[in-house]
């Protein structure tokens, strides 16, 4: 039974519900409101939870302790380490802003809350990512019965309509590859990148037996990774399962492979410490890749201008090539052939093969034609 309705010294309005009996005595839960309806409301919310059997136990778990119990049970042993790193990332952004508030009193304000300083900051993208672990977390709290109702119903992500679409460097930014002053391990890497469209840590995962010249082909089976314990390690996977893969060593790589790879053995592109190269280092080396392309442009570089676009360029040159996109999806290491797809985006007018739908239709009018004028001699 309930008892009568008092308003606290605070202002706010409370009254107590008995929710069990325990060694003959009543177990009371206090509910609150800012005002009289808000306090019925409650009331009226929480007795519903009580009729389906539903009363709440966690009231003092914040988000962050949430998310650490998501994490441990839901992902760690189920996902590779790779994207454990990842995860954790994303779920220290998220609790710099929701973390200590306790998951009973979360509600979509605070999320748009941290809505609105990421937009701020300009990391809409970084935001979606952490949208979608926000709502991974509170579905895990539901399913456990620590809160009542999933709050993020309805929250979508931020669609970011001046987005670059992703594009395949311009035959003017190819031909400043072959022109600028790049040193073996420059001319190599960006080589690598934009005749086997691998990924870049894919690329600096490679070992020199893994390059065979005489049969002219690259066997990738490794992907280089951060790690907490140290700043980069090798791991024996990729980072997809269809990631494992050989890919051929075009005529304009063959010779940047055997020059480079001359008396060398090991790793294919080594620090100077002779380890794998870190993504620090990486980064620091290919903004001197993008001075020496700068160095030989008329203008100004774009920005968008990453390792990752040489495989769009890959990709590009594939569809380009008539290569199936069955046999594409395969040297693109991609697990769905969805992201193949999607990765022909960028394509427009001046890539459409008019001359063969031009074929395609006389063949089918001439075929036509042909059985009508059987059709009339039968």
């Amino acid at each position: 039974m309930a008892e009568k309705r008092k308003k606290r010294k605070d202002g706010r309005y409370a009254k107590q519900v008995t929710i069990a009996i325990k060694n003959g005595k009543p177990v009371r839960k206090t509910l609150y409101g800012d005002t009289l309806k808000e306090l019925d409301k409650n009331y009226r919310d929480f007795m519903s939870l009580k009729d389906k059997g539903i009363i709440l136990q966690e009231e003092t778990t914040t988000f962050r302790e949430l998310s650490e119990m998501w994490l441990t049970n839901e992902k760690i042993g189920s996902v590779r380490e790779q994207s454990i790193t990842t995860i954790k990332g994303q779920l220290s952004t998220i609790n710099s802003h929701i973390g200590d508030i306790k998951i009973k009193d979360l509600r979509q304000s605070h999320i748009e809350g941290f809505r609105a300083s990421m937009l701020k900051s300009k990391k809409l993208a970084q935001y979606n990512f952490c949208l979608s672990r926000i709502k991974a977390i509170v579905r895990y709290a539901v399913q456990k019965d620590i809160v009542a109702k999933d709050i993020t119903l309805g929250m979508k992500g931020i669609k970011n309509i001046g987005q670059r679409k992703k594009r395949p460097i311009t035959e003017v930014e190819r031909k400043l590859v072959s022109k600028a002053d790049l040193d073996s391990f420059e001319l190599c890497f960006i080589n690598l990148l934009l005749y086997t469209g691998l990924r870049k840590n894919e690329a600096l995962a490679l070992n020199v037996k893994d390059v065979d010249l005489k049969k002219k082909r690259i066997n990738i089976a490794k992907t280089l990774v951060s790690s907490k314990r140290r700043e980069h390690c090798l791991q024996e996977y990729t980072k997809t399962t269809a990631g494992k893969r050989q890919v051929p060593i075009p005529g304009p790589l063959q010779e940047v492979l055997a020059e480079y790879t001359k008396g060398k053995t090991g790793i294919l592109f080594t620090s100077h410490n002779g380890g794998y190269v870190s993504g620090g280092t990486m980064n620091f080396r290919w903004k001197k890749i993008l001075k020496k392309l700068q160095a030989v442009s008329d203008v100004p570089l774009a920005e968008d201008i990453t390792p990752h676009i040489f495989r769009h360029t890959y990709a590009s040159d594939l569809y380009k090539a008539g290569v199936d996109i069955k046999q594409a999806q395969y040297l693109l290491g991609h697990d769905d052939i969805k992201t193949t797809l999607d990765t022909y985006t960028h394509f427009g007018y001046a890539d459409v093969q008019v001359e063969k739908l031009e074929d395609y239709y006389n063949a089918v009018k001439m075929q036509s034609e042909g059985n009508i004028v059987a059709f009339k001699h039968a």
